[in-house]
């Protein structure tokens, strides 16, 4: 490919030679002549293979939707000539980097260092490189592919929900289940005096004989705190850079519940991973799940009442929808937080979060009272 002093040269190669012929010049059509070979020795060069050998290594296979691909090259040149100048480009999910290689001298290699920018979640392929040569006067680009590949993850991005004076808003405040209840088999606690409505069953004979009133056992549940998080993954409410962020969210919020040793669980309406009724007992099985997770259509998505059948009694549902969501009727359930994501969501009725996108829900979520 011709550069624009290529294009330029050519096209002045192209009128000296017309002219030439037109008035009979024999030295014009011998400057035409000259130009044509310099392109013609340009395209030969900038063609020619790199003398030098160049090798690709990740530093990191698992990296953050946001964050760069980390690349490292070696470039080795174990010929007897200096190597020329050359330009590795390298692509990632339709994004590319470009890292200049000087030149190298004879039986010696440089190590260069490249990143590739990430904006969606999933699997994909690094690679192939390719090396792109400009010959030495500047007319003509080639480039030579390199079959090399590897495969990077770009896994949803982790924020931290804790402020640095400490937890402002954990998701344990809104699954506190330490309250009382009616069931002999919970926690015992303390005595407190009969009122009516007690359950009978729940009087403490002795103690009352001994002080004269009536008291009853008083007990709460020490069920560990449970937090469900379901992500809506409906194109109807969500615009996909929005859906991005959303994915981020619940990501951050279920890391967060594991971190602070809530029983987590985590849904979604993808009916290709809606994820298991079970709670997550490690960081990286959230991102696991929610990497490979993509949008569905109207008559796609898994009904919310289908997705939370099992029942949610005893548990916080935390739903983290687009803007125009969610999707389908919630289930009544009294510890309920709608988390609307993107750009123009306005808060749900009751207890919930309209933000522009995961950032804005950290700072929210930190003061949130």
């Amino acid at each position: 490919m011709l550069t624009r002093s290529g294009l330029g040269a050519l096209v002045v190669a192209v009128i000296l030679l017309a002219l030439g012929f037109l008035w009979n010049y024999e030295e014009l059509i011998i400057g035409a002549t000259g130009i044509a070979v310099l392109i013609a020795f340009a395209i030969w060069a900038s063609q020619r293979p790199f003398r030098a050998r160049i090798s690709r290594r990740l530093t990191a296979v698992r990296v953050p939707r946001g964050s760069p691909v980390l690349v490292e090259y070696r470039v080795v040149n174990d010929s007897r000539f200096r190597s020329g100048r050359a330009t590795i480009i390298d692509h990632c999910d339709d994004q590319e980097c470009r890292v200049a290689v000087p030149p190298i001298p004879p039986d010696s290699f440089r190590e260069l260092k490249g990143a590739i920018p990430t904006v969606r979640r999933g699997v994909f392929q690094v690679g192939p490189f390719e090396i792109e040569r400009i010959d030495p006067l500047w007319l003509s680009i080639g480039t030579r592919p390199d079959d090399a590949t590897t495969v990077v993850t770009v896994h949803p991005k982790i924020y931290d929900l804790v402020s640095p004076n400490g937890s402002s808003r954990v998701v344990e405040n809104e699954s506190i289940l330490r309250r009382a209840a009616a069931d002999p088999m919970s926690g015992f606690v303390s005595m407190r005096e009969y009122v009516p409505g007690d359950d009978p069953r729940l009087i403490h004979w002795p103690t009352s004989a001994h002080t004269g009133t009536l008291m009853v056992r008083e007990h709460v549940e020490v069920r560990r705190p449970e937090l469900t998080i379901v992500l809506d993954t409906s194109a109807r409410v969500s615009p996909p850079d929005d859906f991005e962020e959303a994915v981020d969210v619940a990501a951050t919020l279920a890391v967060h519940g594991i971190r602070q040793g809530l029983d987590v669980e985590v849904r979604t309406t993808d009916p290709a991973h809606p994820g298991v009724g079970i709670p997550i007992r490690e960081e990286r099985h959230v991102l696991d799940l929610l990497t490979p997770v993509s949008q569905t259509g109207d008559a796609e998505g898994v009904a919310l009442g289908a997705l939370l059948a099992s029942g949610v009694h005893h548990k916080t549902l935390a739903m983290v929808t687009g803007p125009a969501g969610p999707s389908s009727p919630l289930v009544a359930v009294d510890r309920t937080i709608v988390i609307r994501v993107g750009e123009g969501a306005v808060d749900a009725s009751g207890r919930g979060l309209a933000v522009k996108d995961a950032p804005e829900f950290v700072q929210r979520w930190r003061g949130w009272s």
